[in-house]
């Protein structure tokens, strides 16, 4: 979304006319509110509550006969006996809150337990024994009241105990309620006292109880006491005397009492349920309505206007005045479906259902039969004509028209007007009728004549849903198979972007001229100016079938779908169609708004309104809706995040102390809610853990986060949330831990860690220094030798040479076999010349800087042998692989050793020299057919030297030499090299051991 977008949305958000609920409306009926039922299968501890009460936390805590639950508006957290120690019975009587906070918890027999900061104590230093009735004082104080007396409780001491000797009227005590001037009420078995200042004040049947057994006492919204007795009727102090509260229509034995905020009286009965009192008006609800039992033990009034009401074995009930108000057969309509709605010149709402016509007037329903002059009962589409001519659109009887009160038939089907469902009606600008039928086509009435436009004439179906008008005329028809429009007796067909053969549900022309289409499965199209522009579920829309679209006054779009009444803004739709903006953000409002089903209805018209006044009507499969776009409940009280528990591989964590993760913890969980009571789905939350996330993760209803493999450290946890609005509250929990190291994590195990690596690397560089001064040394030696071979050596070799080239001019006339022995002797002395210097300086001879082992071998064998033996072969096998110069260097020289020895010693007929290249290894063979080697070579002086050379030179190159030979049947000299021993001469470099030679 651009910058522009979403400072657009912001604007938007703020402008939202957002109100919270501050009472349930009493102009409505109790089954028009939002009714909700939790039950043990929801998470109760027990399904007989027995107190209710909301602390100034938020959260609801819940007194049941097997413990106390904790509600957050989606889950229950159950605290009893076995998982809190501090609680010595679990049958809750009473709760109360003072004002540090304190949550204090009364039961039957185990008396009284705390709460503050997550943690429950029991409380042992009490006067009365047990603790069935608990008040808090405006200072701090807390009363606990039980047999035996009054306790005055603060700073966890007993301040003082009132018994009869103090003037209470006598045991148990049953209720204590403070007033507004910080005096105490105190109901009990045998009358009622006021202490005030330290004095007792008592209250009997002599001053106008019904009976001295007072069981309940409720303080108004006028700070009225309500006062009610063991099985008697309710009464009320005036002028220092209880007089009696008379009903008419109340009845039933009266439980308990609640005055809401808006002055209703709920009234909690032992067997006809709930009963609301409006001024004089009773009401009431009981299980045929849905309540969880009729014997109703607690009600309560949350900080939002909600009222729960808990009830015995039946669980706890809420009532919540949602945003939609529902007309269904509950409130008097003839059936729940209904498909047709508009309001008429005098206001009031008429509805079209399958067992009549509905009239609302106010909160008033009349409904309209066959005896009334309809053709039918089954109703279907509705308008009023610019006469103020009510016309009635019917399954199978055609169309009907309303006159002074009673409906007579008009258009009967004949030739030009189908006899088919009429599902729909609309009065254009020229005063012409449209009437559009479920496969009859489309026929337009008009001063008593009648024009039928069917796919004959060019409509893409003649099952009509919706028609709408535009400007200049245009009318626009949704049909079966895609979209038409009708100018001057023109018909067009348009067939674009997903458009064609879709169903057109829902058609509305708006302010600007702008045409929106609703399909069933093909989502919303908008045409403007010519350009069609298509949203889906993939844009953002909630639902992709479209059954009503309406506008209110301040240019937002509502759309009824399967699931549910969302609404989108104007301004969210262009940027989707400007291209400014991937999706659009709407509201989804359903059961939890007010609305009975969720699924509202399509095919009839108009398949919605907007009245006069502004409210939006809506046709649902279970009655109609009514919703007032500028009086909406969405909580503006922004949601307090809270972490509620942590859990380390699956172990729960002690969030009273400071936090701190075993070493090695894999997986974390972290447990976080928002107490919202009224909307906990609309409720999102967003979190961010300091040191992991770089920001805060995106929106969501998740209510865990969770982690895997944290490195050791500390981390802070936030979290915030935020209600319907979208906007985020400043106020964040956050929750600090550590996760420990392992032993070789820890910063000491490092530092050595560290100290090692600097010690090899210190280790490299000494033995790098080693090997460069022993390389320096080879090199200087080496610069040594080579002087002395060109003085000495080299100069002996060149006149060898020079001496054969004179003897060469000389015999150039005499016999060629010893011409070519003395070219030999020439050449051979030139060879040895050039190996001795590479030798000595460890580098390539020249020959073998351009030559393959395999060339090398073949031009040495050549020069060796010279024509001394009959046969030289010389061949390779396998695939060659590249090896160091030096390596390559060591294995000629040896087998330059093996064919000198067959040569000088043998006298071989033939000679083979065989290379076997393996992928990781190479055999170098030599094999000759002459007189083989002595066994006491070695014994001879000057001999057994060459095969000792042979020998150092394979250990350099880190591979296997095998000599075999008989007296007179030749030798073989095997060389098996790994293919990693060309870096064996390398390594004794970087051992340091610069005295590594190479003898010969």
């Amino acid at each position: 979304m651009s910058r522009l977008a979403r400072l657009m949305l912001g604007l938007l958000w703020v402008a939202i006319p957002f109100q919270s609920a501050i009472a349930l409306d009493p102009t409505k009926a109790i089954t028009q509110y939002v009714h909700t039922v939790w039950r043990t299968d929801e998470g109760l501890p027990e399904n007989s509550v027995n107190k209710i009460l909301q602390t100034t936390d938020g959260y609801l805590w819940v007194g049941t006969q097997a413990g106390i639950a904790r509600f957050d508006g989606v889950h229950f957290a159950v605290f009893d006996h076995t998982n809190t120690p501090a609680f010595h019975d679990d049958y809750i009587v009473d709760l109360v809150e003072d004002r540090q906070g304190t949550l204090w918890i009364a039961t039957s027999n185990g008396g009284v337990t705390s709460f503050h900061d997550g943690i429950f104590t029991h409380v042992d230093a009490i006067g009365a024994r047990g603790g069935m009735a608990l008040a808090a004082d405006l200072d701090g104080s807390v009363w606990i009241g039980g047999y035996g007396g009054v306790t005055l409780f603060n700073n966890g001491k007993v301040i003082k105990t009132y018994t009869a000797a103090n003037g209470l009227s006598g045991d148990p005590v049953r209720q204590l309620v403070t007033d507004k001037d910080k005096s105490l009420w105190i109901a009990t078995a045998h009358g009622l006292n006021h202490l005030i200042n330290g004095k007792m004040e008592a209250y009997s049947t002599k001053d106008g109880l019904p009976r001295n057994d007072v069981a309940n006492l409720h303080f108004g919204a006028d700070d009225t006491l309500w006062a009610q007795a063991q099985n008697s009727e309710i009464v009320r102090l005036i002028h220092g005397r209880f007089e009696p509260w008379k009903i008419q229509g109340m009845a039933g034995h009266t439980v308990g009492m609640l005055e809401d905020r808006d002055g209703n009286m709920w009234i909690s009965t032992a067997t006809e349920g709930l009963l609301r009192i409006n001024g004089q008006q009773v009401s009431r609800f009981t299980t045929k309505d849905g309540l969880s039992s009729d014997l109703v033990t607690s009600l309560y009034e949350d900080r939002d206007g909600d009222i729960w009401v808990g009830t015995n074995e039946g669980g706890l009930d809420r009532f919540h005045d949602g945003s939609f108000t529902t007309y269904a057969k509950e409130e008097g309509l003839a059936d729940d479906q209904t498909y047709s709605v508009i309001q008429d010149h005098a206001g009031d709402i008429w509805v079209t259902t399958a067992a009549g016509l509905n009239r609302l007037r106010g909160n008033q329903v009349r409904v309209f039969t066959t005896a009334d002059g309809l053709p039918t009962n089954s109703t279907w589409s509705l308008w009023e004509d610019h006469a103020k001519n009510l016309w009635v659109g019917t399954s199978d009887g055609g169309l009907a028209r309303m006159s002074q009160g009673r409906f007579t038939p008009a258009l009967p089907a004949r030739n030009d007007v189908p006899a088919y469902m009429v599902g729909g009606i609309l009065v254009d600008g020229a005063d012409q009728l449209w009437i559009s039928t479920r496969g009859g086509g489309l026929v337009r009435y008009s001063d008593g004549r009648s024009r039928l436009y069917s796919r004959t004439d060019g409509l893409l179906a003649n099952f009509i849903y919706a028609v709408a008008e535009g400007k200049a005329g245009t009318l626009w028809v949704g049909t079966s198979d895609g979209l038409n429009s009708i100018q001057d007796g023109r018909i067009l067909s348009y067939a674009t972007n997903g458009l064609s053969d879709a169903e057109a549900l829902a058609l509305h022309v708006d302010a600007k001229n702008t045409l929106w289409i609703g399909t069933f499965g093909r989502g919303l199209f908008r045409l403007e100016n010519g350009r069609f522009t298509r949203y889906t579920t993939h844009e953002g829309l909630p639902d992709d079938t479209i059954n009503n679209i309406l506008e209110d006054s301040t240019a937002n779009l509502w759309f009824g779908s399967n699931k549910g009444v969302f609404r989108i803004s104007r301004l969210d739709l262009d940027a989707v169609a400007a291209g400014t903006s991937k999706t659009v953000h709407p509201i989804l409002f359903g059961k939890a708004d007010g609305m009975k089903s969720s699924e509202t209805n399509a095919g009839s018209q108009p398949a919605g309104w907007r009245a006069r006044d502004g409210r939006l009507w809506f046709p649902t499969i279970r009655g109609v809706v009514v919703v007032d776009p500028t009086r909406l409940f969405l909580s503006d009280r922004q949601p307090t995040a809270r972490v509620e528990q942590m859990l380390a591989d699956e172990a729960e964590v002690n969030l009273a102390a400071p936090a701190r993760l075993a070493p090695g913890t894999r997986r974390l969980e972290i447990r976080y809610t928002a107490p919202n009571l009224s909307s906990p789905e609309r409720t999102r939350f967003r979190y961010r853990l300091d040191g992991f996330d770089e920001q805060w993760t995106p929106g969501s209803i998740q209510r865990v986060a969770q982690y895997t493999n944290l490195s050791p450290g500390r981390y802070t946890f936030h979290v915030s949330a935020s209600a319907d609005t979208g906007r985020w509250g400043t106020q964040e929990s956050t929750l600090r831990f550590v996760v420990l190291p392992q032993f070789y994590q820890t910063w000491w195990v490092r530092l050595l860690g560290a100290l090692a690596v600097i010690m090899v690397l210190l280790g490299f560089y000494r033995l790098r220094v080693n090997w460069l001064h022993a390389r320096a040394a080879v090199l200087e030696e080496r610069h040594r030798m080579a002087g002395e071979i060109h003085d000495s050596l080299a100069q002996g070799f060149s006149g060898i040479i020079f001496q054969t080239e004179a003897a060469l001019l000389r015999m150039k006339r005499t016999h060629s076999t010893t011409v070519g022995h003395v070219k030999s002797a020439r050449d051979l002395a030139r060879s040895s010349l050039q190996e001795a210097r590479s030798s000595i300086w460890n580098l390539s001879p020249p020959a073998l800087d351009q030559k393959s082992l395999l060339e090398q071998l073949s031009v040495m064998a050549r020069q060796l042998t010279g024509g001394r033996v009959d046969e030289l072969d010389i061949h390779s096998s396998g695939k060659a692989w590249l090896m160091q110069p030096e390596a390559q260097h060591h294995m000629a020289l040896i087998v330059q050793e093996a064919l000198s020895n067959a040569v000088q010693h043998g006298s071989p007929s033939r000679i083979s020299i065989k290379l076997d290249y393996k992928p990781d290894s190479l055999l170098v063979q030599v094999v000759d057919d002459g007189s083989g080697i002595h066994s006491n070579i070695s014994e001879q002086p000057g001999r057994g030297f060459g095969l000792k050379n042979m020998r150092h030179r394979s250990k350099c190159l880190g591979a296997k030499l095998e000599v075999t030979s008989e007296d007179g049947r030749g030798t073989k000299v095997s060389l098996y090299v790994p293919r990693l021993g060309a870096l064996a001469r390398l390594w004794r470099h970087l051992r340091g051991d610069s005295t590594a030679r190479i003898d010969g």
